[in-house]
């Protein structure tokens, strides 16, 4: 299964319909959730981005589907990975409580980079060589197969667990501010340039800190 999670439930659910009609809130679910990925990495406010998201909860909350609404929550926190914002995990813990579901654990461990526990054969697919790499310390190897990702969110996603957990490089950086850039998401395209701009600085290059900087001025 592959994982674009704008789209995540609306595709897990469709998979059992048939020709049959959606139902009423999976579509009306999946709209909210697109407007709130869209509002989320492209620069509204939070507390305007928040107000879709809560919307397509309470749409899946009609259906009293645990697993979905989990994958709610996890859609939430790999947004904030894609940004290199701090993770804030919301109900899932409750939801996982209530109802454990091995795949969603597994991927909320993977957000979290937790080599030890998240398993490779859990994870959507488009992360399988990228975790593969990254567990066993080949960061040459992950830093290509980040690259190689071709759903744009899912390589920010992986950029981003990366750099969290002691992966840093200006390949990863390039790619995760070129991503950003192409798809209009000024959000984590201001966040992948300030951390972009630190590890220039770190390094001690000065000039292509320098240029970073003014980059970022001009977007604000």
């Amino acid at each position: 299964m592959k994982m674009r999670f704008c789209l995540l439930f609306l595709i897990l659910l469709l998979a059992g319909c048939g020709s049959r009609p959606a139902p009423a809130w999976i579509e009306t679910g999946h709209r909210h959730l697109e407007t709130f990925k869209r509002d989320f990495l492209t620069g509204r406010a939070p507390s305007v981005a928040e107000i879709p998201f809560r919307n397509a909860v309470e749409e899946i909350k009609k259906s009293g589907d645990i697993d979905l609404l989990g994958k709610a929550w996890l859609t939430r926190m790999a947004l904030q990975v894609a940004i290199l914002a701090d993770l804030e995990a919301g109900d899932y813990p409750q939801i996982e409580a209530a109802q454990p579901a091995p795949a969603n654990r597994n991927f909320y461990l993977f957000l979290q980079g937790n080599t030890a526990d998240a398993e490779v054969s859990l994870l959507p697919e488009p992360y399988g060589p990228f975790w593969t790499a990254f567990r066993r310390g080949d960061f040459a190897t992950a830093t290509a197969a980040i690259a190689a990702i071709e759903d744009p969110l899912s390589r920010l996603i992986a950029a981003g667990i990366a750099v969290r957990h002691h992966l840093e490089n200006d390949a990863i950086l390039q790619t995760a501010v070129e991503t950003a850039s192409q798809n209009g998401w000024k959000t984590a395209l201001l966040a992948w340039l300030e951390r972009s701009k630190s590890w220039y600085e770190a390094a001690g290059d000065a000039a292509r800190a320098t240029a970073v900087s003014r980059r970022i001025e001009l977007m604000k």
